[in-house]
């Protein structure tokens, strides 16, 4: 048996290819299964089946892609999926050539939550594919389902941790989905994305909490805001979402053609670094950074699958920025202009440094506005500051009054995307695009 892990770092997920002899599986596959067959064909197999961990709420699965080349889907029969696929319940199990995946209920996550364990072809229990149950020193998040369900699922996922964990022994694999920068993580992990069952028995919040209510105290405890696009995602992926064959390409763009699609009211996404944004950017354009928090971003601030455009320091950054966006159920990028191409008028945002800031809190010369999530300001607060989350923008902008103001959030990008926001409504600004809060307190 092979597992091969694919990581979308846009994400902050994973994805596995199992073979075993000419046949192979995927457990969890993003939308871009481009990967995922030329790694089988590498290995001389076929991928036959997708094994579903759970409805996903973060990103539009990759099932219905490989099923329409010929794979059969697996899924929860607690799913509901409503299209050809095979129900699996606690207990059953499929032969992947000479090797075994057995379904293991595993609600926490969500209620039809299934992992599987991976027995290879000599019967030795290799791992276990948890999706958003044991995670790399976390737990998927309980809360996703809204708080009537909440108590629930966050017992649930205590239970299914500490099931899974007897059923394995010290050298079997956690293989999970969710990661570090995922949304569904309870925590934001930056570690490794794989890990023997002996090493999560000593950084687990699941393994090590000595009692329910000391987990559901922790895992709880900190919850980052739910990505807007998450309450479409489920619905899509139980009805099916459409098949593509391949992603999109960004089709390119002259300035013309860039400029015909501001005036229409598209909105016009710059995903250069912030401070390249800072320095010189196309007018009315927004500045979302390419970076792990970008779909985050993006699914608070512009309506699902609305009609948008890039601007990009090279088509190529375009191009992935295009298949992540395919990724979560924006499929209408209308095309991508490469910056250096741009021959028009150009417009700036004005930048402080960290001194330069303490300055202008200190002379209340400006509003001050802090942009980073409500756990992160209940943590550390920043005294005089108006509260202003970033996901929480379509609700509080237009109340904004417009006068200078200065835009601060924890490290720069979310700050310089509130900025080119606030820009384009008239509100002049400036921002801390390099440090942030902590750095004023």
């Amino acid at each position: 048996m092979i597992i091969r892990q694919f990581l979308a770092s846009a994400l902050g997920d994973a994805s596995y290819l199992v073979v075993s002899g000419e046949t192979a599986a995927v457990v969890d596959p993003q939308r871009d299964v481009r990967p995922y067959l030329d790694a089988a064909a590498e290995l001389g197999a076929t991928i036959r089946f997708v094994f579903e961990t759970h409805v996903h709420n973060d990103y539009i699965s990759g099932g219905r892609e490989l099923a329409a080349l010929g794979a059969e889907i697996v899924a929860p029969a607690g799913g509901k999926l409503e299209f050809p696929h095979r129900p699996v319940s606690d207990g059953d199990a499929l032969r992947v050539g000479n090797a075994t995946l057995r379904a293991v209920a595993a609600p926490g996550h969500t209620y039809e939550h299934t992992a599987y364990l991976a027995i290879d072809e000599d019967g030795a229990t290799r791992g276990a594919f948890t999706g958003g149950a044991l995670l790399m020193a976390a737990a998927g998040r309980s809360d996703l389902l809204g708080p009537d369900h909440e108590e629930e699922l966050t017992r649930l996922q205590w239970e299914t941790g500490h099931r899974l964990a007897a059923m394995l022994t010290g050298d079997a694999e956690i293989l999970p989905t969710h990661g570090a920068g995922s949304f569904c993580s309870s925590t934001g992990t930056g570690m490794e994305r794989r890990a023997a069952l002996e090493v999560e028995r000593g950084r687990n919040p699941v393994l090590l909490s000595p009692s329910f209510e000391v987990f559901r105290a922790l895992h709880l405890g900190t919850r980052p805001p739910i990505p807007g696009y998450y309450r479409h995602m489920a619905p899509l992926n139980r009805q099916g979402p459409r098949v593509f064959g391949e992603p999109p390409r960004p089709a390119p763009l002259t300035p013309d053609a860039l400029e015909h699609l501001l005036h229409e009211g598209v909105p016009v996404v710059d995903i250069r670094p912030r401070a390249d944004y800072a320095a010189t950017h196309v007018p009315g354009t927004l500045s979302i950074e390419a970076s792990d928090a970008m779909l985050a971003y993006v699914g608070w601030l512009l309506p699902f699958n609305s009609n948008l455009a890039l601007v990009s320091t090279a088509p190529v950054d375009a191009e992935e920025a295009t298949i992540d966006l395919f990724r979560i159920g924006y499929e209408q990028v209308r095309g991508a202009l490469p910056f250096d191409t741009w021959a028009g008028a150009t417009s700036t945002v004005p930048v402080a440094t960290i001194a330069e800031a303490r300055a202008t809190i200190a002379r209340n010369a400006a509003t001050v506005i802090d942009v980073r999530y409500a756990h992160e300001q209940d943590q550390t607060p920043l005294p005089g500051a108006l509260r202003r989350p970033i996901d929480q923008l379509p609700g509080w902008i237009d109340g904004l009054a417009r006068e200078p103001t200065l835009v601060v959030c924890a490290s720069g990008q979310r700050a310089s995307t509130v900025a080119s926001f606030l820009q384009a409504k008239g509100v002049p600004v400036t921002a801390v695009i390099d440090g942030g809060a902590a750095d004023l307190i």
